[in-house]
């Protein structure tokens, strides 16, 4: 009915469901993890986008609403403008990917999220109340950038929250409502640019929502079981096997 065989489905409800247990913990990673698998086993870059930019945007909005009470909104209200900016370039770039080859958008993806985790081993930050101001406007326009991409932005944002002194629930509610935010823009501009194309991924999101959100109940309680330091030893090592997933895949699967 969809235009996917059922094996395209179960394949699409594996990864999303281990997707929103991470995403339901951290905040983040869904994207990360599952738009470099789901290209990895024969989907686009757009299909694969537009999955998980449903799935992670409801999940996302689960979370906001239950950590809300953590934050404060003058502390969201500029980086979600910031990442309101850099997100028409993101989806401009993921327009201009669609005539490329397949090998070489997962060796891209690979490049970049390994680049994302050079970046944090690098930046040993103390955490601290505040942020300069021009760290934050880099942070959370690449943020929006790379979620116009391929729905990565939760990187950056992760960098910003571990160098603050914020507890493990502050940072987790902080994520969820920074992404949550950038969905109505985001489902404008997709439809915008590509109209009739994310369809067909869009239904296949919804088909396969039922087990997601049972991943995402299981990661929210497991969420609420985590400090600071944990939350920050969890979302790096996490960038870290994600990136080393991501450029090797591609030589180990001879370039599917």
């Amino acid at each position: 009915m969809i235009g996917y065989t059922l094996a395209q489905i179960a394949i699409v409800s594996l990864v999303m469901t281990c997707g929103g247990v991470v995403q339901g913990a951290v905040g983040f990673a869904s994207g990360l993890m599952c738009i470099p698998l789901l290209v990895l086993c024969g989907f686009s870059l757009l299909e694969a986008t537009v999955v998980n930019f449903i799935l992670t945007g409801i999940q996302n909005a689960t979370g906001a609403v239950q950590l809300w009470s953590h934050l404060r909104p003058r502390e969201v209200a500029g980086p979600v403008l910031l990442r309101c900016l850099g997100l028409p370039l993101g989806l401009h770039f993921l327009g201009a990917s669609q005539g490329l080859d397949p090998t070489f958008v997962k060796q891209i993806t690979g490049v970049a999220l390994l680049a994302i985790v050079a970046l944090l081993r690098g930046l040993r930050i103390q955490p601290r109340e505040h942020i300069p101001w021009p760290w934050c406007v880099l942070a959370f326009t690449s943020s929006g950038f790379l979620m116009g991409l391929a729905s990565i932005g939760g990187a950056p944002m992760v960098i910003y929250v571990n160098s603050l002194n914020w507890s493990a629930a502050k940072s987790r509610g902080f994520i969820f409502f920074c992404s949550a935010a950038l969905v109505p823009l985001m489902a404008a501009m997709l439809v915008h640019r590509f109209g009739g194309e994310a369809l067909r991924p869009a239904a296949l999101a919804l088909v396969a929502l039922p087990p997601v959100a049972l991943g995402l109940w299981v990661g929210l309680r497991l969420g609420h079981r985590l400090d600071k330091q944990r939350f920050t030893r969890l979302t790096y090592g996490l960038l870290v096997v994600v990136a080393l997933t991501a450029i090797l895949a591609p030589v180990v699967f001879n370039g599917r």
